[in-house]
């Protein structure tokens, strides 16, 4: 990271760590106050994301307060040798006490950034963070500090900076990501949530992994809902057997054997209320390496998968990379021929919160079946017991609108935080009792996402592979494109 330009840029904060900077950095007082974090670079497919891992706080004599605050050359030393022993950069958080919203770097704070910024690098290898705490509602502000020729360094201001974990906010730089307006379409969401969320709604860059029953409705509700940036995640076809629970596929679909996610693509365009909305269709895994780095410069992810590996991969987004992952699922018990019950859930993988395999949502003890492909293989799947969580259970279009739109409302929660709440647990919900279930602590004693993994960036073990399903689809859509081409060539020109 120290040789190479980093073009787009964020920051990320885990929620505890961001509520003990605002501890330190809130002064009763009303003096400005700084101090020093650490953090690791998460690199995505076009954008960098500072990951904060843990703040310095300074012992005696290493700054001084009088109005403004100014830090020893000690202070700064000290944290940059445990950035270094850590594998970690050193960053500046200082505070603006009676700020709002994203603040500008004014000259005495660029000058006093810039004098150090060789030093951080030369020391952490690692590029000076640079951030602004707004003591007025808490928000924050970042860049990076960049080497231009021998000596010259400039800040590349992030797009946002966004706090993740059992609250949710996102500070956008209205400079680079400026807020698109209302349109007259969305005046009805506008009415519920307040303009602040329609704004955030409108910058956020959303990921929906899978794009099938649930994925589906999910898209054609977050483009209804004014989010400007989607990109989906989908090596699937479109089948016959789709039709019954899957919006918008039709028979003709089915027959050209059309990606599910160019499906999704085309009518999320259709039903967009977001002026210049933008979609990107991936074909591909998100256990892919080039899935999943696109992931990675998502701001949230929706989980529409149910298989163990991109579940796995999205809890090491979730933690590692502080992407905070919406997940849910459908059960359905049809024993003896008729429907005994279903189950639904909904739930938010994000830090202070409960991740997806302490949730029960996978078991990485299979994680490695799929890597080996062995869930692509009928005998062994039939080999497995009835009640085996390997052995898929199929959905109905019914089930499928309850879950999406479990995902949907923990998603909203989430952002509008509706009465100063953002997180009201992980839901169960049982259809035959009409009862629901609440889960609000975080994870299992033990769990390494909330503690090793944590914000540990591109530092995270690989989790990413060959995905010998995806390639099948994809070569399959190839050579019936290839098809296409030669008869409608033959029918152009019937000399050929």
């Amino acid at each position: 990271m120290s040789s190479g330009m980093i073009t787009r840029f964020s920051a990320a904060v885990p929620a505890p760590l961001a509520g003990r900077l605002g501890e330190h950095l809130r002064r009763a007082d009303g003096h400005e106050d700084c101090c020093f974090v650490l953090w690791r670079p998460a690199t995505g497919a076009r954008r960098t994301t500072a990951v904060l891992a843990d703040v310095v706080l300074p012992i005696e004599d290493e700054r001084i307060v009088h109005g403004t605050v100014d830090f020893t050359s000690a202070y700064f030393l000290r944290s940059a040798a445990l950035a270094s022993e850590r594998g970690c950069g050193v960053g500046l958080i200082h505070s603006h006490p009676k700020g709002y919203g994203w603040q500008r770097l004014n000259q005495i704070d660029h000058d006093a950034e810039a004098s150090f910024a060789a030093q951080a690098l030369a020391l952490t290898d690692h590029p000076l963070l640079g951030m602004t705490f707004a003591g007025g509602d808490g928000r924050h502000s970042a860049r990076i500090w960049q080497r231009h020729g021998a000596r010259r360094y400039r800040p590349r201001h992030a797009e946002s900076v966004r706090v993740v974990g059992e609250e949710f906010t996102v500070t956008f730089n209205s400079a680079l990501l400026h807020p698109p307006g209302v349109t007259s379409a969305q005046q009805r969401s506008l009415s519920a949530w307040g303009q602040q969320t329609q704004d955030t709604l409108a910058r956020l860059h959303v990921g929906v992994v899978g794009t099938g029953s649930v994925g589906m409705l999910i898209v054609e509700a977050l483009a209804r809902t004014g989010i400007g940036r989607l990109t989906l995640f989908d090596f699937d076809t479109v089948e016959t057997v789709n039709l019954d629970r899957l919006l918008h596929a039709t028979s003709r679909d089915a027959r050209v054997k059309r990606p599910k996610v160019r499906l999704a693509a085309r009518e999320a365009r259709r039903a967009a209320t977001a002026p210049a909305f933008q979609v990107t269709a991936l074909e591909a895994s998100i256990t892919e390496p080039d899935g999943f780095a696109v992931a990675a410069d998502c701001d949230v992810l929706f989980s529409c998968v149910d298989r163990p590996w991109p579940r796995h991969v999205l809890n090491q987004l979730a933690y590692a990379h502080l992407i905070p992952v919406v997940d849910g699922g459908v059960s359905v018990d049809a024993r003896g021929g008729g429907l005994q019950g279903a189950e639904w859930r909904a739930h938010i993988a994000a830090p202070g919160r409960a991740c997806l395999e302490c949730l029960g949502q996978y078991d990485s003890a299979y994680v490695p079946m799929e890597r080996d492909n062995l869930l692509e293989d009928p005998s062994y799947i039939r080999g497995l017991p009835a009640d085996h969580p390997l052995r898929r259970k199929e959905n109905v279009f019914v089930f499928s609108t309850a879950a999406a739109a479990a995902e949907l409302v923990q998603f909203i929660t989430m952002v509008a935080a509706p009465a100063g709440v953002s997180d009201n647990g992980a839901h169960l919900y049982h259809l035959a009792t009409g009862t629901l279930d609440r889960r609000t602590e975080g994870c299992n004693p033990g769990c390494p996402y909330d503690t090793t993994l944590l914000a540990l960036g591109d530092a995270a073990p690989t989790v990413t592979g060959r995905h010998l399903a995806a390639e099948r689809a994809r070569a399959g859509r190839d050579t019936l494109r290839s098809r296409f081409a030669r008869l409608a060539h033959r029918w152009r020109d019937p000399r050929s």
